[in-house]
């Protein structure tokens, strides 16, 4: 009886062994099966609609094997304002997992695979072909684990090029793009630093550094709520332009609007912490709100934009149909907006600053931008400016000899060493400096 138990056992372990070495045997081939859904066709779908209309995406090959496929796609991009589309083509070598070796090392994972790009159109190519240095190796990879998260990584190597004429220093650039199952991606890149000289003109330029760093709850949906933000911590230029930033920032922010289902919020800023160069500027902060954004409105432009894109690729040189934009500024009438923007400059030694806030209540009942009478437009908009400037900043200006003329005139007034102007707009009422015309009478 035991010595029966023994053999079960053992017939056990050999059948459970062997189910195991089927497992892994068949494994491979199973993933490769699957590729198009699973890896390649998610990573396409993270491109957002709006996007994909300026993108034609087409397979011409798939080759899968027991342990590695191949294949390539065809992408045409149609940017704004060319006459030609973009052409090129992108070849995968996939390795298929659960057991992958990557440049890196054993990994675990569904796949793993290598993406050579290469550019068919003739703008690309001759630019390239004028690169009198060789240019630096670029690798593209793609990971997918089994959980069905992307990892898209970027390397640019560093490049030193030195000649007689000219010098070229590149530290290189990494970027990840992180997507997972549900669509959310996180966007990382850090560039090292940029160096370039002439030595006939004495042109000299460099970039300190750049990093980028995004997130987005979806992706493939360009209102879903995300976050950008770009840094740069100096730029400096010798000649022709001699001039060195410090502290150049770029900041993005999506939102939902008051109404998640149909409005978002956008929020922007730009900073420059110090200038110094030929201009009077030494700092810059400028930051834009659009607020209660219909998202009808930003697809209907989307839209418009594919629209011509396509007639000229199509070599048809027309310019959008007026009815397509008439529908579009129809849009914008009917609905209401929120426009913000806030300024502050340190100019001539002095900080100035300047709030414009703009409501737009919308026309809700309007139905073609034939009806629109001026009365109605001044009734829905809403508006406030507050501009405050340094005093002696301005009489150091070309505009000096403005500010008296403007101050008896009543359009500033000056308090406390400031320049001020106060402007709103609001029931058809024009407010300057506390003084109220109604616009009624000149209607």
């Amino acid at each position: 009886m035991t010595e029966l138990l023994v053999q079960n056992n053992k017939l056990a372990i050999g059948i459970g062994l062997g189910v195991i070495l089927i497992l892994a045997i068949a494994a491979p081939k199973l993933i490769g099966l699957s590729l198009r859904d699973n890896t390649v066709d998610t990573l396409f779908s993270l491109i957002p609609p709006e996007t994909r209309q300026q993108l034609a995406i087409t397979e011409t090959s798939f080759e899968d094997g027991w342990y590695s496929s191949s294949a390539e796609f065809q992408v045409d991009f149609t940017p704004f304002a060319l006459d030609e589309t973009l052409s090129g083509s992108l070849a995968f070598e996939f390795s298929h997992g659960p057991v992958i070796l990557t440049p890196k090392g054993m990994e675990f994972g569904l796949v793993h695979a290598t993406i050579t790009p290469r550019f068919a159109s003739k703008e690309i190519t001759k630019a390239l072909t004028q690169v009198p240095f060789e240019l630096p190796e670029v690798t593209f990879e793609l990971f997918a684990g089994f959980d069905q998260s992307l990892l898209l990584e970027l390397t640019i190597a560093p490049v030193t090029i030195t000649e007689p004429a000219a010098s070229v220093s590149f530290e290189g650039l990494t970027g990840t793009l992180l997507a997972n199952p549900d669509m959310s991606a996180e966007i990382q890149m850090m560039m090292g630093g940029l160096r370039a000289t002439e030595s006939e003109s004495g042109m000299g330029f460099e970039l300190a550094s750049m990093q980028l760093a995004s997130s987005s709850e979806q992706m493939n949906n360009l209102f879903a709520p995300s976050d950008l933000l770009l840094s740069i911590p100096s730029i400096s230029s010798q000649s022709p332009l001699q001039f060195s930033v410090e502290g150049v920032e770029a900041q993005s922010r999506v939102r939902p609007g008051i109404d998640a289902q149909r409005q978002i919020d956008v929020y922007q800023r730009f900073n420059i912490n110090n200038i110094s160069s030929d201009i009077p500027i030494r700092s810059l902060s400028w930051t834009t709100e659009v607020n209660e954004l219909q998202t009808a409105l930003v697809s209907a432009y989307y839209d418009l934009i594919a629209n011509f894109q396509q007639q000229m690729a199509a070599g048809s040189g027309a310019m959008p149909s007026e009815e397509d934009a008439l529908e579009l500024a129809l849009l914008l009438a009917q609905n209401g907006l929120v426009f913000n923007n806030q300024v502050a400059a340190n100019i001539y030694d002095g900080d100035n600053q300047a709030d414009i806030r703009i409501r737009w209540l919308g026309l809700p009942q309007l139905q073609s931008m034939e009806e629109i009478e001026i009365s109605e437009v001044i009734a829905a908009l809403e508006v406030e400016v507050n501009v405050s400037l340094d005093l002696e900043a301005m009489m150091r200006s070309p505009a000096a000899e403005m500010v008296d003329p403007y101050v008896q005139q009543g359009y500033v007034s000056i308090d406390n060493g400031r320049l001020l102007l106060d402007v709103s707009l609001a029931n058809s009422e024009l407010t300057i400096n506390g003084e109220v015309t109604p616009l009624d009478q000149f209607l």
